[in-house]
């Protein structure tokens, strides 16, 4: 009896802890992955634990029946494959809803999802208070009864916490690894059943396993059903998809709100972010010699975008791309044109990464978005310090971020953090889109030379047209002073993601 306690709240924190990554996973697919839905979701389920622990310590005190703890595992798992059959229809209905700015009715669907995972939960939440009363009467100590049955459950949400990550949803994907989870929960609380009864019912009671089993080859592995999409996968930090919109291959991740790579076969000016690499060395240099611009890094590799048309202007460049998401590289090297002649590819933290290189560059890029969030450890002044010293004489930090129309406050404080290293710094606002490209440099950043630079080559006839038109934008949208009046970001105060929950709330509720 005391193992059998002992498995039961292990399994029962494993599981509610694997349910709660799976869940959160599923619902950052379309909703994002913003500290306030990660806030949501896990205060939900909190909560969900703490009334079932409630209900677990009234029921047991009524009916103290030792089957109980199998029927509530039992009946925890079927309402845990029943997840995706009931989320999958409002999941869609939430990702129209955020096409079409929605938000009130986007706002109602998050919330109905999370209702239904409190089934769920309750039910996991009943677990531990009926198995330390259990515990305590098969003859153990009351004190000896909780932190057995409560270590017990700890160890199991240890557990819970890293399966998922690791091996359900890349392998699985999020609706199945739900299934899974709920198999497992039915299959402990048989275990603990089946010894009990006739022979007749032990078949009953097995054949409920065919409802998952079934339920798992039945349903569909696809998560969205965007049109034109080519690509999808859950992978252990993202959702990765890639659509095909007139020959145009899109990198998004997550909600999908954001595109983070885009390729095409013929076409290499794709009028965003990406294309600002190439404006850093005709800043600080007049004129520019393709020869000059020897190493780049990219902090934030993705689909390799600008790896690419850096290339293109600098053939001779060796680029170093950073993408801590394996995945990703593998989606762009079969649909972006990625590969290793475009850029050494290093699978790791971008800011661990640069900081392990040896080399010196001619030129950064910091590009790694989480949608809508800047990854914090690339925006403060330690960042900056470190990569004042990875930079040749002439080397440039180039940095995209966020905005809304009504905030620039995210930009400001870069700009406050980075100028407390860099002396010169200047910004070119992305037009029709929320972002800005701040560019860092020791040596000073001049609308001068950019013009001086666009003219040259203006008149040249075998100058690639991307560079003139990226010089183009550049010039037009040039701003010398970002803005000093932000926060001053560093490694032991940096709250980013603060800021851009100020400028989401400033964008919906306008």
């Amino acid at each position: 009896m005391k193992r059998f306690l002992l498995v039961m709240a292990f399994f029962s924190g494993l599981c509610s802890m694997a349910i709660e990554m799976t869940a959160s996973r599923m619902l950052q697919n379309f909703f994002s992955a913003t500290n306030i839905i990660w806030a949501c979701i896990i205060g939900s389920i909190l909560i969900y634990l703490s009334v079932g622990n409630w209900i677990g310590g009234k029921i047991v005190e009524k009916t103290p029946n030792r089957k109980l703890l199998s029927v509530l595992l039992i009946l925890s798992g079927v309402s845990t494959c029943v997840i995706p059959l009931l989320s999958r229809p409002l999941l869609q209905k939430s990702a129209n809803a955020l096409n079409e700015q929605q938000f009130l009715y986007l706002i109602f669907l998050f919330f109905l999802l999370l209702c239904i995972l409190s089934i769920p939960m309750l039910i996991l939440g009943m677990i531990n208070p009926i198995s330390i009363y259990f515990y305590n009467h098969a003859g153990h100590p009351f004190g000896n009864s909780i932190g057995s049955i409560l270590s017990s459950s700890t160890l199991g949400s240890f557990a819970g916490t890293f399966i998922p990550v690791f091996f359900l949803i890349p392998q699985f994907g999020t609706s199945r690894a739900l299934i899974i989870i709920g198999f497992l929960l039915i299959g402990v609380g048989i275990g603990g059943w089946i010894f009990s009864e006739s022979e007749q019912k032990r078949f009953l009671i097995i054949a409920m396993l065919f409802f998952p089993v079934s339920e798992f080859f039945l349903i569909s592995p696809k998560v969205k059903n965007s049109s034109n999409q080519i690509y999808e996968k859950e992978s252990m930090y993202n959702y990765i998809e890639i659509v095909e919109e007139h020959n145009f291959s899109l990198l998004k991740i997550n909600e999908g709100q954001a595109i983070q790579s885009i390729y095409h076969p013929e076409q290499v000016n794709y009028y965003g972010p990406w294309e600002q690499i190439l404006t850093a060395p005709y800043l600080v240099n007049y004129p520019v010699e393709s020869e000059s611009i020897k190493n780049a890094a990219i902090l934030g590799l993705a689909g390799g975008t600008a790896a690419m048309q850096l290339k293109k202007i600098f053939p001779d460049v060796v680029i170093d791309g950073y993408e801590i998401d394996p995945d990703i590289i593998d989606a762009a090297k079969k649909h972006m044109g990625l590969n290793e002649n475009v850029a050494a590819i290093h699978l790791v933290d971008a800011r661990i990464g640069i900081t392990q290189s040896k080399n010196q560059y001619d030129l950064i890029m910091a590009d790694a978005y989480k949608p809508p969030y800047i990854a914090p450890n690339l925006c403060t002044y330690e960042f900056f310090l470190m990569i004042s010293k990875k930079l040749s004489d002439s080397g440039v930090l180039i940095v995209n971020v966020g905005r809304s129309e009504t905030s620039r406050y995210l930009l400001e404080s870069l700009a406050t953090t980075a100028g407390a290293v860099f002396p010169c710094l200047c910004v070119v606002d992305i037009p029709n889109s929320m972002n800005s490209i701040l560019f860092a440099s020791n040596k000073k950043l001049s609308y001068e030379n950019l013009l001086r630079n666009y003219s040259d080559l203006s008149s040249e006839s075998n100058v690639p047209k991307l560079l003139i038109e990226t010089l183009s934008v550049a010039l037009g949208n040039f701003q010398e002073n970002p803005g000093k009046e932000g926060l001053f970001l560093s490694d032991d105060s940096v709250p980013v993601d603060r800021i851009i929950n100020q400028m989401i709330f400033g964008s919906v509720f306008r």
